[in-house]
């Protein structure tokens, strides 16, 4: 039969734990510098904003993209991002963030305002704005006072474009005697692609998604909380599963993996978002999986080397785990390479480059973290009498023979 790991090797891991768990805090301690200095960079889903999918029908840099978005939105964050598009190989695609926490700034709707009561006058009400809806301003009208007055769509319509807005629909909303519509208006998807017609006179916005600024800290927080309690409830299963011995080490392997590995997302400058925080869950599933694979067999061996010395039982335990550990993580990888390859320019690659981190800080971590942190437990807050009698029983067995 195959062996990965040949059958008898013995490694002596927990000699070596000493200098990798200094290796370990020291990582713990940049990470949490990094995170400090250099933050994330949250992408739409969490910072708010707009993202239009530009396509174009020829060439284009993403450098003459990136300008003309820096010259449109002087003052708000930017970026761009090359996507691709398999059914559309020939055309050539730019994903477009502009964070910014509202579509039209103060001035802008104080002339939209005033545009309207110009135009109808004491017939006019009141004109809302809400950053969450986006594009979307709602008129209303006086009841009673608008004989005679033309509510038409195309009337209002022409009200928007007097201030040099393009509409993009208006319905009425509500009962139809309250008088409100809702007017949609081409956002900066539009100005952007009148912008771009310079480099291509076919480009088109073939998708455009806001997050408000509230539903973005919503999301940041239920996605922090969704990471917390998935570490609670581990905790909680390990403790009942095996015992507090062991609970720690687990919880620590995991703050470990998913910190190294979000502050080496910050320093290559990935965007953090809701598929961020899909792999990071899914990396702690992973990673939890190893480490109950090596406490398992930490117990098991615990259980039958009576007598044996805790650094040997333990240093048993990771080498017969070992080949399992390298053919598991070795078979994701290959997943996650793929992953990164076929989905470069998508969620995909974030995802992937996430897993890829993360299998191999966790297989690390389940050794050099884990099981030196189980060892450091036992020896510590094991019961002294428990180790006297195990002593004893020792010292009888060896006058016997």
């Amino acid at each position: 039969m195959f062996h990965i790991i040949p059958p008898g090797t013995n490694i002596d891991f927990l000699g070596r734990a000493p200098t990798f768990v200094k290796v370990s805090l020291g990582l713990f301690v940049a990470s949490v510098v990094v995170l400090a200095l250099n933050g994330l960079n949250l992408g739409l889903d969490f910072a708010g904003g707009h993202e239009i999918l530009l396509r174009f029908n020829k060439p284009v840099q993403a450098s003459a993209v990136r300008d003309k978005l820096n010259e449109l939105f002087p003052k708000v964050d930017t970026s761009v991002q090359s996507f691709e598009v398999p059914t559309e190989a020939d055309k050539t695609f730019y994903l477009a963030r502009i964070e910014r926490s509202e579509t039209f700034g103060q001035q802008e709707l104080t002339d939209l305002e005033g545009a309207f009561k110009t135009k109808y006058g004491a017939a006019f009400s009141r004109m809302n704005y809400n950053p969450e809806a986006g594009d979307v301003v709602k008129v209303k009208f006086v009841e009673g006072a608008t004989a005679g007055v033309d509510l038409s769509k195309t009337a209002l319509a022409s009200v928007v474009e007097s201030t040099n807005h393009k509409v993009r629909v208006v319905r009425q909303v509500g009962r139809p005697e309250q008088l409100q519509y809702e007017i949609q208006l081409r956002g900066v998807d539009t100005t952007l692609v009148q912008a771009m017609k310079a480099a291509d006179p076919d480009v088109s916005a073939v998708r455009v998604e806001f997050v408000g600024p509230t539903i973005g800290r919503q999301l940041r927080d239920d996605g922090i909380l969704a990471v917390l309690y998935a570490l609670i409830a581990i905790l909680i299963y390990v403790a009942i599963r095996f015992d507090l011995y062991y609970s720690p080490g687990a919880i620590l392997c995991l703050f470990h993996d998913a910190l190294i590995t979000t502050a080496l997302l910050s320093l290559l400058g990935e965007q953090f978002t809701l598929a961020t925080i899909a792999g990071l869950l899914t990396l702690v599933g992973y990673s939890i999986n190893d480490t109950i694979v090596v406490f398992d067999r930490i117990r098991e061996t615990i259980g039958k080397a009576q007598g044996t010395g805790l650094t040997e039982v333990l240093n048993r335990a990771v080498n017969e785990t070992l080949g399992r550990t390298l053919m598991t993580s070795l078979t994701t990888l290959l997943a996650c390479a793929c992953l990164m390859f076929f989905g470069a320019g998508t969620v995909l690659f974030s995802f992937g480059l996430i897993m890829s981190v993360g299998i191999l800080i966790g297989t690390y971590s389940s050794i050099y973290v884990a099981a030196p942190t189980f060892k450091f437990l036992r020896e510590r807050f094991a019961p002294k009498e428990a180790t006297a009698t195990k002593r004893a029983r020792q010292a009888k067995e060896t006058v016997v023979v």
